[in-house]
């Protein structure tokens, strides 16, 4: 080894590749084909991050060497994965493994790559061989576990993570991953309990005040959550996902300006194009007024423009960006079909992966029984499994295969056994590649999403053309606005004529109810009167059980004219989990109520036995307008009181007058906003109707709950569905 060389070495094995790389360039003017010059100038190169010169390097010692090299492969892998070169980087750690079979960092670095192609099993099989080779290797644990977190094998990952915290207690990834798994295993006490003990560890870890806002937030404490991302924030100013976390819990504490203020420091840090879509698309959720509703629609379009004009761009939605306009479909417009169609197209010009085509649909059908798939967060006793429980458990026995996939977090509870008897159960992965490659691996004739909107993974996935024919149904219950959806099932009694123009999708209307066989929850033997529940008085006491954010501006005016012509009378709203929600609402009514607002009280979360319960004290529930109750409406028919509602045109309007239309009770079914308030005051004044009322949706309340030709007609779509599909 001559002089120049020598020194060169040793700069860069005293980590100063960078001054090592002009005296390889010496070396390599003078004898071209130097092997050693080639090779450690190669890796000083990658190390510099020069990675085309690295590269030129490795191919040329590589090319030279008389016997191959497995480490020249290896360095050559690394240079390649960096350039984005995924696959000849696979072949090059593959090649240095035939050369060198005990080499655990190439088995771990095929891993990664592996797993990043969707290639789970062969991943898995990889970090398992390093730390065969070398028990020692953390990296290689750490990467196994992040695998079996995305195969949706928990347990594996659990035990996984913890060995690598006790082999190394400041690996920050493996602490914040754990606190994921935790919270996905419903074990949310220990996963704040391992948050908060990790931040106080390692304080400055952006992973892991990550990690600690999202449990704080999952056990409602906000400010918690604000000041562990905030925290986070000050040792990554740029941080993408501290940023996102941050303004969402902004907006969702009806911080809008915050959160727009949160989102304008991290892009003057660094550019995002998930940041740009979060700060585009963002949406009140307790709005002021309804000319803030217009505006904030407005300017949703606007800025979805103008990002397809940046030519904005998304490696992967559903981590960059991951949200989806979920309050829009609550604002009581009727033009949500075109805003939900401007987000796809923007979506899809910035993330062209979106429009992913299933292999076997290139292909001739094959033989057997039709296969369908039910794809949702929600199979399990959540308002959607409640709803689908009945069509699912039909769906089981009829002659298709029928295939569950499971969006994390998994639970596994009485309804969620139930529901998945005699169909194949896949697990998915939170990672839209993988997700959408499994799915695609089925073969589906028929997928159905039941509540495209309502969460992330779902939402992305519904870009992709995973089956001959795309289902989406009343979860949510708005339009997907999705080329790839072809059909929205609905019902007759909540889509008059024309409701075609709401949709994106083909309107199938079924007949009977919406939510058949729905298992009410019976009411106790004994019933507590309002006193003891905690809303003593003499007046009238009405409630309105729907979550805050459906509560439009427009809605207070007859709030308040109710409350005026009932100067007695209690109305009682279910408090926000989030404590912002509540404190806007408030401070909206103290404006359009006056002193009514005093009026207004609020009620903990509470079990739906103790919320039927509630439901049956009061004297009169306000069905809201435009937006009605969904499925707690066919909650609160079980407690007997008189319901009140005022149909629109649009379904989201209907479920309450569909249900009483059923029951015969039309009486409470108003024609305009003044007769709403007459009807309630009336209802809430007139003691002998209540009671009426209440007989009558007694004797009824059985029916409407089990409508068994709902479920016939589901079955039967889907056998046509399917017919048509293999057609």
């Amino acid at each position: 080894m001559n002089d120049t060389l020598r020194q060169a070495v040793q700069l860069h094995q005293a980590g100063r590749p960078a001054d090592a790389l002009p005296l390889y360039a010496q070396v390599l003017a003078d004898e071209p084909d130097h092997p050693a010059a080639l090779y450690y100038g190669g890796v000083a190169a990658w190390t510099a991050g020069q990675l085309e010169l690295a590269h030129e390097r490795l191919d040329r010692v590589i090319a030279i060497s008389p016997q191959p090299v497995a480490d020249a492969h290896y360095h050559r892998a690394l240079v390649l994965a960096a350039l984005g070169r995924d696959a000849d980087a696979v072949a090059d750690y593959q090649a240095a493994l035939r050369l060198k079979p005990g080499f655990a960092a190439a088995h771990n670095n095929l891993g990664v790559l592996l797993r990043r192609a969707g290639e789970l099993a062969a991943a898995d099989a990889s970090f398992a061989a390093a730390l065969q080779i070398d028990p020692a290797h953390v990296d290689a644990r750490y990467n196994r576990a992040l695998t079996a977190f995305q195969r949706g094998d928990l347990a594996l990952a659990q035990t996984l993570l913890r060995e690598c915290i006790k082999r190394a207690p400041d690996h920050d990834g493996a602490r914040a991953t754990l606190v994921d798994v935790l919270t996905d295993l419903g074990e949310r006490a220990e996963a704040l309990t391992l948050a908060r003990a990790s931040v106080k560890r390692l304080p400055t870890s952006p992973p892991l005040c990550n990690a600690l806002g999202q449990a704080e937030e999952a056990a409602g404490n906000a400010d918690a959550a604000r000041a562990a991302y905030r925290n986070g924030l000050q040792a990554d100013p740029g941080n993408a996902t501290l940023a996102m976390n941050l303004a969402l819990l902004e907006n969702e504490s009806a911080n809008p300006v915050a959160a727009q203020g949160v989102y304008a420091a991290a892009l003057a840090v660094r550019d995002h194009g998930g940041l740009r879509f979060r700060r585009a698309t963002q949406l009140p959720v307790i709005p002021e007024s309804e000319a803030r509703i217009d505006e904030a629609r407005a300017s949703f379009v606007t800025n979805l423009q103008r990002l397809r004009e940046s030519g904005v761009r998304l490696d992967d939605p559903l981590n960059d960006f991951g949200d989806t306009p979920f309050y829009l479909s609550y604002h009581g417009r009727d033009d949500d079909r075109a805003l939900l169609g401007e987000l796809a197209q923007t979506l899809r010009a910035a993330a062209p992966s979106l429009a992913f085509v299933a292999p076997h649909l290139d292909q001739a059908r094959r033989s057997g029984r039709p296969r369908v798939g039910i794809c949702s967060q929600f199979l399990y006793n959540h308002s959607v499994g409640r709803a689908l429980h009945a069509v699912i458990t039909a769906l089981a026995k009829a002659d298709i295969d029928l295939h569950l996939f499971q969006i994390p977090p998994l639970i596994n509870d009485s309804l969620a056994q139930k529901i998945s008897q005699g169909a194949t159960l896949h697990r998915l992965p939170f990672d839209l590649a993988v997700a959408r490659e499994h799915i695609a691996a089925t073969g589906l004739d028929l997928l159905i999403y039941p509540e495209i909107g309502m969460e992330a993974l779902t939402y992305y996935l519904a870009h992709a053309r995973l089956a001959r024919v795309q289902w989406n149904t009343l979860g949510h219950p708005c339009t997907s606005g999705l080329p790839a959806i072809d059909t929205y099932v609905s019902y007759a009694a909540l889509e008059p004529v024309g409701n075609e123009r709401f949709y994106s999708e083909s309107l199938l209307r079924l007949p009977g109810l919406p939510f058949p066989d729905y298992p009410a929850e019976p009411l106790p033997a004994r019933l507590r009167d309002r006193t003891a529940l905690g809303f003593g008085g003499g007046g009238p006491l009405l409630i309105c059980p729907q979550s805050l954010f459906k509560l439009m501006p427009q809605f207070d005016a007859t709030l308040r004219q109710v409350l005026d012509e009932c100067p007695e009378a209690t109305l009682l709203l279910p408090e926000a989990a989030n404590a912002g929600q509540t404190a806007a609402i408030q401070r909206r009514f103290a404006q359009s109520l006056g002193a009514a607002s005093g009026r207004v009280k609020f009620f903990g979360r509470r079990s739906r036995a103790e919320f039927t319960e509630l439901i049956a004290a009061c004297d009169v529930l306000l069905d809201p307008f435009p937006v009605g109750g969904g499925i707690s409406t066919w909650d609160a028919l079980a407690a007997g009181t008189p319901i009140v509602t005022l149909p629109g045109t649009a379904m989201r309007s209907r479920f309450a007058s569909a249900a009483l239309a059923r029951a015969g009770l039309t009486a409470t079914v108003a024609a305009d906003a003044a007769h709403y308030s007459a009807l309630a005051v009336q209802m809430a004044q007139d003691r002998e109707a209540r009671d009426s009322w209440r007989m009558q949706m007694v004797t009824a309340a059985g029916e409407i709950h089990r409508d068994s030709t709902a479920v016939a007609e589901w079955v039967a779509a889907v056998l046509a569905a399917t017919n048509t599909a293999s057609a």
